[in-house]
Formats: C-alpha cells, structure tokens, sequence
C-alpha cells in the first residue's frame, strides 16, 4: 500500500470532523468521454467512517456520471491539517431530500480507499469557506441534519 494510504475508512479526526461540522466539499466525477468533472458540494456529512452522504440536484452532470457508473472521489481539506482523497462508490438512496424549495437528491458513498494529502511543512489552517445569506445558512444546517435519516 502506497504511504499516503490510509485505508478503507476514515482516520477518527476526520470522521468527528466531517459528522458534528456542515463543510464544502470538491467531488469527482468521471464523464463519459473519460475526463474528470468535478464540482463543490455543502451538503455533505460523514455517517460513519466508511460511508458518506451527500445532496446533489439532479440535474448536474455529477448526478448523471454517479447514476451511469457510481466513481467518485472527495476532495476534503479542513483546519487541523486535514486533506483527503476519498474514493468511493455513490449511489442514490433517496430521490428528495425533504425541506427545500428545490430538489435534491441524497446520495450515499462507500468509501472505498482514504489517502492522506496532508503536507506537515504546508499544513491546512482551513477548508473552503463560502458566504451564505441566513436564510441559506438554515436550508445548509436543514440539509446537513436530514443526511442522518
């Protein structure tokens, strides 16, 4: 296994991190000419270390490539120097996420290797951070919270 391997599921601080704190993520998506897509996505929560969940509109192209062959890989970086590759398997479980105005579908992810792109010379003070009026900022935390049912 390659050193920046960490495994099959997520280190502990990432995982307490990324179940307790709404944070932006960069999905990876493969097209079907090849070539990666990716895309930011905010609702977006650990269920447990081997498992993500995440809402997507199902009108994004990242929505079409996980319904055509499921591959995905999560960009996380967060304070406390956390900086992951996640790659995993993305499939639907629940065609509406209840509480928006929109449609969002929820989507789950089997993890199915973590590596470690944290550098200990260069270490992550912060992840993305995004600007929300308060009444985004309530749909985010509603969305977050619905991702555990």
């Amino acid at each position: 296994m390659p050193v920046d391997v960490l495994g099959d599921e997520l280190p502990q601080n990432a995982f307490e991190f990324l179940h307790t704190q709404s944070t932006h993520v960069v999905i990876a998506t493969v097209d079907e000419d090849g070539f990666p897509r990716t895309a930011p996505y905010g609702i977006f929560r650990a269920l447990d270390r081997k498992t993500l969940r995440v809402g997507i509109g199902p009108s994004k192209r990242t929505f079409a490539n996980i319904i055509r062959d499921g591959k995905v890989m999560v960009c996380v970086l967060a304070e406390g120097n956390i900086a992951l590759g996640i790659r995993g398997h993305a499939h639907v479980i629940k065609e509406r996420m209840e509480s928006y105005p929109f449609q969002v579908v929820m989507v789950e992810i089997d993890i199915l290797e973590v590596k470690s792109d944290a550098l200990t010379w260069v270490p992550i003070s912060q992840g993305i951070r995004v600007q929300l009026t308060d009444k985004l900022k309530a749909m985010a935390q509603q969305g977050f919270d619905k991702l555990l049912t």
